[in-house]
């Protein structure tokens, strides 16, 4: 039991600094250890946790009992993808959060603890939501122009966490309130402004989205709108119609707010877009499409690199597996798994701002050596899925050894300094006689890839 305890405390100082939420329990699912980001994340005391069931942590009961047969019991293998779990804080509020974990045991007893990883991806499951909602609402039928604008406000309010939403019409130094949303109904249909008092004057001034979260700790804490309203935060977009500047779009609050992601500035420039489109009643099919794919293009796309994200990359794979499996393609399907050899130390030494450069370039450099059949995504931080369909094993690992050698030889300087940067390829194919799934044929690429890792990193290695 001592060395158990030992283990336990070990692990906890080498974790302590983690800004993922992580949680130690024993083989009961009793909370041994909590990190600093787990006290932040749930609001509970250290001390008010420490011996509970994990249980009150979980949005649902089910949703513990159901984690607690697939990965928190003894028996449990690792998990290697993690789940998005709702979880409970105590003000009764929730949180999305990416979780990975299960058993730990130690070798020289019976002694088992549960280890938990969890990382807040609140975020990006809301901002699925939202294009959902999105698109649910500019697409319904059975709303008119005014309804849909009322909808919109109101799911830009709830997905920026603003009180106030605004659709305006601008002329000359006149900003006249359209459609608003505000949680005392003080803005009426009508309702006038001078557009110099107001923030949307730098949007309309940038003719862009702008956004500021904190005013009072950015550069317009003198505009004449904070010292009328005190508004802290706000969010905003151009309505262009006919080419024109017709108004704006935009969203506010009294209460400071987290910086803006790019996919919020993305979401309020499309939700101007889409009113621009039907104030001039423009709203036919081709302009309709045209904002859909830019709603699905942000679900499908890593916003980092540009690449295919990770869920898509797995329709991707699905999609190519079938069409071999009803013979519509006569060559094999290869998919490889490709990952940056010391990344750590590429941000160690040189700053995230340097990986998020490697990362991008990989990007880059894959446009210029695969070919337009083949994909590209990334698979989850320095890893990435390479999808070649209706190609030959030589063929694609002759296409990836090209990519992997372009990237070696690559100069690419971060702050005057040339980042060295070289990757690990595992590549496997699936040929018209073969069964093997999804999960099968990762696993595979997975394997080649680790054998390459083994065999000094820089190199390619096929199964």
């Amino acid at each position: 039991m001592q060395r158990f305890e030992t283990i336990q405390t070990l692990l906890g100082q080498m974790l302590g600094q983690i800004d993922d939420i992580i949680l130690l329990a024993d083989d009961q699912r009793h909370i041994t250890y909590m990190n600093d980001s787990a006290v932040e994340a749930f609001g509970y005391p250290r001390e008010a946790l420490i011996g509970q069931q994990t249980r009150v942590l979980y949005a649902s009961s089910d949703e513990f009992e159901r984690q607690g047969q697939r990965r928190f019991r003894v028996d449990a293998k690792p998990a290697k993808e993690g789940r998005v779990i709702r979880y409970r804080r105590q003000d009764g509020t929730y949180f999305y959060g990416e979780t990975l974990g299960g058993p730990i045991k130690d070798p020289t007893s019976d002694n088992i603890f549960m280890f938990g990883l969890i990382r807040d991806v609140s975020r990006r499951v809301t901002a699925e939501h939202t294009l959902h909602s999105l698109h649910a609402i500019t697409s319904s039928r059975d709303l008119n122009f005014n309804a849909r604008i009322d909808e919109l406000l109101k799911l830009g309010c709830a997905h920026f966490g603003l009180p106030i939403g605004i659709f305006s019409r601008i002329s000359g130094d006149d900003y006249i309130v359209q459609r608003a949303c505000h949680p005392e109904d003080l803005l009426e249909p009508g309702l006038s402004f001078s557009l110099s008092e107001t923030y949307c004057d730098h949007v309309y001034r940038a003719d862009s989205v702008q956004a500021f979260h904190h005013v009072a700790n950015s550069e317009i804490r003198n505009h004449p709108c904070y010292a009328s309203f005190n508004l802290e935060a706000y969010i905003g977009a151009p309505v262009i119609v006919d080419g024109e500047r017709y108004g704006t779009f935009n969203f506010s609050s009294p209460d400071p707010v987290p910086p803006f992601t790019p996919q919020d500035i993305e979401l309020v420039r499309l939700i101007a877009l889409w009113a621009g489109h039907e104030v001039a009643r423009a709203n036919d099919f081709t302009a309709l499409q045209e904002a859909h794919q830019a709603l699905e293009k942000i679900a499908i796309t890593d916003p980092l690199t540009g690449l295919y994200n990770r869920r898509h990359a797995q329709q991707v794979l699905d999609d190519s597996i079938a069409a071999l499996a009803s013979a519509e393609v006569d060559h094999p399907l290869c998919v490889a798994l490709l990952d940056f050899d010391h990344f750590k130390k590429i941000n160690d030494n040189h700053g995230h701002d340097a990986g998020d450069l490697a990362l991008q370039h990989l990007s880059v450099l894959a446009g210029e050596v695969l070919l337009p059949g083949d994909t590209l995504a990334r698979w989850g931080g320095e890893e990435f899925l390479a999808i070649l369909p209706d190609s030959l094993l030589s063929d694609s690992a002759t296409r990836l050894n090209l990519l992997r050698q372009r990237m070696m030889d690559s100069v690419l300087k971060y702050n005057g300094q040339q980042l060295p940067l070289s990757l690990s390829i595992g590549v496997t194919c699936l040929e018209p006689d073969d069964s093997a799934t999804r999960e099968q044929l990762i696993a595979r690429a997975d394997e080649a890839m680790y054998a390459a890792k083994e065999a000094g990193r820089n190199c390619l290695r096929m199964l």
